[in-house]
């Protein structure tokens, strides 16, 4: 199976195409020799929405441990920004989902929702989806804990991204420190972040400094996305 895989990926450089294993094996470090292979799937993952019962009371939480465990070693296809419901309803809200473009890291981020999902979105979760980075310059952990909650910051040129989930069924306030930021710019930024029910949102613009934080309040297994640019 190993060879299998090789094989493909020898034989999709001579071709120059791009690869995405899904429903595979965990990444191998294959991306340093074969950079083309974009991502990889070996993930309790997005899918999982649809398919098992699980999902319902235990995604948010199972979002929270995958920033330390399955997403360290390599590239991601989770499947992530869900936001209707097939067999089985997920509970997380949907700033939690929308948050997932950024949090998880896939050279391909593969949003495997309806079309209509992404229609009844306002236009800045829209814009952020359309112009959301596949790849980054740089990527800080800022704060977080396994099962608890994850907030990670990533850079594309002059542009950063903090998206942050909460893994717990509670509400609470999600700190951003903004250590990562240039020392005397001052940064223009947007927050998307949960609304007063799950399926809405609150989207703030405010000004930032290196020194600065900001606390978040997330709905229970909810979550933001903000979005720096230098003044």
């Amino acid at each position: 199976m190993m060879r299998y895989y090789l094989d493909i990926l020898e034989d999709a450089a001579r071709y120059e195409l791009m690869v995405n294993f899904h429903g595979s094996t965990v990444p191998r470090g294959w991306s340093r020799t074969y950079p083309h292979l974009m991502s990889m799937e070996a993930v309790y993952g997005g899918e999982q929405y649809n398919n098992q019962e699980y999902m319902t009371t235990k995604g948010a939480w199972h979002n929270t441990l995958l920033p330390f465990t399955r997403n360290v070693i390599g590239p991601m296809d989770y499947t992530p920004v869900a936001f209707t419901n097939s067999q089985h309803a997920h509970t997380t809200t949907y700033s939690h989902e929308l948050a997932l473009a950024v949090l998880f890291e896939s050279g391909i981020q593969h949003l495997a929702d309806r079309p209509q999902g992404f229609d009844q979105l306002p236009d800045p979760a829209k814009f952020m989806l359309k112009e959301v980075p596949n790849a980054w310059d740089e990527t800080q952990f800022l704060a977080g804990y396994p099962g608890k909650e994850a907030v990670i910051a990533r850079r594309k040129a002059g542009l950063w991204y903090v998206a942050g989930i909460n893994g717990e069924d509670r509400s609470k306030k999600i700190s951003i420190p903004f250590h990562f930021l240039t020392k005397g710019k001052t940064y223009r930024a947007e927050l998307i972040a949960d609304g007063e029910y799950d399926s809405g949102f609150n989207v703030k613009y405010i000004t930032v400094k290196e020194r600065d934080a900001l606390e978040v309040e997330c709905l229970p297994r909810g979550g933001f996305t903000l979005i720096l640019n230098e003044m």
